[in-house]
């Protein structure tokens, strides 16, 4: 994690800034320094990244910046998690014979390193994941804790992985039903640990909608704004079937078919195990649960469910984001990770029986590398760096020049004391953020509205300038790179 961390502070060097969500937190963790919070207006009270804005907000103007490395630290330890448990679990189907040492080691070690790195590589090109984590959304650090609580389960550390379960649980309410169960699961196994259970299960509910009731004064606020979407897969004329479309194109298609033939091949041979079990059904069913086919399985079976809940609620109501998959789609890419290591494996065993096992291990990895990475266009179907690149510093040149803008117009007392400040939707918290109020004081786009301060951009570099100035009033214009700033004081 500390390399993780060391990683995302240096992305700092690259033009950086956090996005809509983001700098939300970051108002709520200001105003929570300050025991004020007023979360009208903004999205859903979500605590996990409040964790940080806290205590991040006595460092005043640093506080976005140390929250970007929280983010991108989370997404890197993510892609590292996703190559750890692909390249762990391929090792333990025994890809990786007890006995060997030096060269010969090394070599039979290349199926999990090739499953490790297809796991990561393809949790980094997910379509948004690199955007998304670059501008501070939380979802990548919920997808590296939901794989470290994994990968903590396979050590027989229950209770470790309860507690880091615990976290992710503050980032998306989708995890609730199985962390719950996992919950009960440490109970039935570990009777003392009740305390410990009874504690998180009630921190989680109030962590969540306590905020809300102390800044909105009313609990269920966030939950009433969340099924009031503005764009989404909730507004298809099936948004169940729209999400779970969308789930499916989230990973490569060669990622996907291994994954889906290891999930089968895992319940095949569970199948057979518990058919043919010497002892009863309930000791075979937990002796396989801790093989690797069985962790295979209830990892396919997750990813499974996890569209489904996330399909569920799309259909119910709730937008449907595509951020909201990443859980899953992690662990197809873990799962399809080490179908792509077995298959190599076994590979190498086929050839090796005509020539010697090393030489026919290195060329089993070798064509399986090369069906992977040159099989047809995939990268500029899910990684164009070059658009990226330009989102990510345009994003980066709206938090610079509405700096720049308010200092240009006095600072931000000055602006406030002008009046009703109005900007385009998406840059209501940040400009909020800079002028030092709450996300209510700063209006978002309104057909009726006459501000008296208008900071007009464009959300993004194509997009046309918002909000549109009123030609019934006579407005002082100042511009800054991205920034229009019309004053009309009163």
């Amino acid at each position: 994690m500390l390399g993780s961390l060391a990683l995302a502070a240096l992305s700092l060097l690259y033009p950086s800034t956090p996005s809509y969500d983001p700098w939300g937190w970051l108002l709520w963790g200001r105003e929570l320094l300050h025991l004020k919070l007023n979360t009208v207006g903004a999205n859903t009270f979500k605590p996990l990244p409040v964790l940080f804005t806290l205590p991040f907000a006595l460092f005043g103007k640093a506080q976005p910046d140390l929250w970007l490395v929280v983010a991108r630290a989370g997404a890197i330890f993510a892609v590292a998690m996703a190559f750890k448990l692909a390249a762990r679990i391929t090792m333990w189907f025994g890809a990786t014979p007890a006995g060997r040492r030096g060269v010969s080691w090394a070599i039979s070690c290349a199926p999990a390193l090739l499953a490790g790195v297809v796991a990561g590589l393809s949790v980094v090109i997910t379509p948004n994941f690199v955007h998304d984590a670059a501008l501070g959304y939380s979802e990548a650090l919920g997808v590296g804790l939901v794989l470290l609580a994994i990968d903590r389960h396979l050590d027989d550390r229950p209770r470790q992985t309860f507690i880091i379960g615990f976290f992710p649980a503050l980032d998306r309410p989708e995890i609730w039903p199985f962390w719950g169960l996992y919950g009960l699961y440490l109970w039935r196994r570990d009777p003392r640990a009740w305390k410990l259970i009874v504690v998180l299960f009630a921190l989680v509910p109030c962590v969540w909608f306590l905020p809300e009731l102390w800044g909105s004064g009313h609990l269920f606020r966030g939950v009433s704004h969340d099924l009031h979407p503005t764009h989404g897969a909730a507004f298809a004329s099936c948004p169940f079937c729209a999400e779970i479309k969308s789930a499916s194109q989230l990973a490569l298609i060669r990622v996907k078919y291994a994954a889906g033939l290891m999930a089968l091949a895992a319940a095949i041979l569970v199948a057979l195990a518990l058919r043919g079990r010497k002892t009863g059904l309930r000791a075979a069913v937990r002796e396989q649960s801790h093989g690797p086919a069985g962790i295979v399985l209830a990892v396919a079976v997750t990813a499974i469910l996890w569209f489904v809940e996330i399909s569920a609620m799309t259909q119910y109501g709730f937008s449907g984001n595509q951020r909201y998959l990443v859980i899953g789609v992690a662990l197809v890419v873990v799962v399809g990770g080490v179908g792509w290591g077995l298959a190599a494996w076994k590979l190498g065993q086929f050839l090796g029986r005509g020539i010697r096992p090393a030489p026919g291990a290195v060329v089993a990895v070798t064509l399986a590398t090369a069906l992977f990475l040159f099989f047809g266009g995939w990268v500029t179907k899910y990684f164009r760096a070059g658009p990226l690149d330009q989102a990510l510093r345009y994003q980066a040149r709206l938090r610079h020049d509405v700096q720049a803008t308010i200092a240009k117009a006095q600072g931000a007392k000055a602006v406030l004391a002008c009046g009703q400040v109005e900007t385009e939707d998406y840059q209501v918290p940040m400009v909020a953020w800079y002028l030092g109020v709450e996300s209510v004081d700063v209006a978002d786009e309104q057909p009726n509205l006459v501000a008296n301060v208008i900071f007009q951009t464009r959300p993004t570099g194509t997009a046309p300038l918002r909000p549109v100035v009123p030609t019934s009033v006579h407005y002082t214009e100042l511009t800054q790179g991205t920034f229009r700033l019309y004053e009309h004081c009163r």
